[in-house]
Parts: structure tokens; sequence; C-alpha cells
């Protein structure tokens, strides 16, 4: 019996080098400080899991993670490095890390809305009580105004 050989045709890669000063990097190395910090905030949130939340200190946690994978700016490790990392302690890949990102950007977004709302409000409860002169003596609007 005969193997069978596949006949598709293996996509040429594409050679970019002539881009020159224009050449980009490839979209995961690109992505690399998206990808370590997604795995910070893993990393961080399943220890806090672990050991309570009174138990934990993110500054702590931060300079520990910082001896162990680097800054971001490092490259301690290469972009591969981190994505088998990713996928092995919390079994996500490129675009669920990117996704992962993208909602912590949001809520991170959303949270500073609502301390900017909370300061505003805040700022008119001030002006209001402000107004409003809440020192009033009540003891001698008593005596001005005998039942």
């Amino acid at each position: 019996m005969a193997a069978n050989k596949s006949t598709k045709a293996q996509a040429a890669k594409v050679d970019d080098s002539t881009m020159e000063q224009f050449k980009i990097e490839s979209f995961d190395v690109r992505k690399y400080n998206t990808i370590f910090y997604s795995i910070r905030d893993l990393y961080g949130r399943e220890s806090q899991r672990q050991l309570g939340s009174d138990n934990f200190d993110w500054k702590a946690f931060k300079l520990q993670f910082e001896i162990c994978f680097g800054r971001p700016e490092d490259c301690r490790y290469t972009t591969e490095q981190l994505l088998n990392f990713a996928k092995y302690k919390f079994n996500m890949s490129l675009e669920d890390l990117l996704a992962y990102n993208r909602k912590s950007w949001e809520l991170r977004k959303r949270r500073e809305q609502q301390y900017a709302d909370m300061e505003q409000i805040n700022s008119v409860i001030q002006h209001i009580s402000e107004i409003t002169n809440p020192h009033i003596d009540c003891s001698q609007m008593l005596d001005q105004y005998p039942y």
C-alpha cells in the first residue's frame, strides 16, 4: 500500500525585510506588555484567592513578581515563553489574554468614571451645605420661637 502524499502546497512565507525602517514586529511581540500585565494580574488574583484577601498585599506581590519575571521592558522571557506559561498556569491563549486585558481596561475606565462622578456629587453636596449653612445653633432658634 502506497502512502498518500499531501497535495496541498505550502504557503510561502511573506518576506517583509525590504520594508526597512517601516518594518513592524510580529503581532505577539507587539502585544508583549499586554501579555505580561495580563499574566501579572491573573497570577495576583489567583494568589489573592488562595491566600485570602486579608493576607494578600498587592505591593509586595508586585515586587515579588518583578523579581521573578522582571519588568516588561526587560523582556526577560520571550513572548512564546510567556504564552506557554499562561497556557500552563491559566489555560489561556493569546486571544484569551488580549480579551482579559481589554475587559480589565474597560473595568478600570468604568471605575475611574464612577470615582469622577462621586467627586462631582461630593462637590455639589459640599456646595449645597455651604449655601444652607448647617452650622446654625438650633437652641437660639428655639429661644426666639417659643411654643
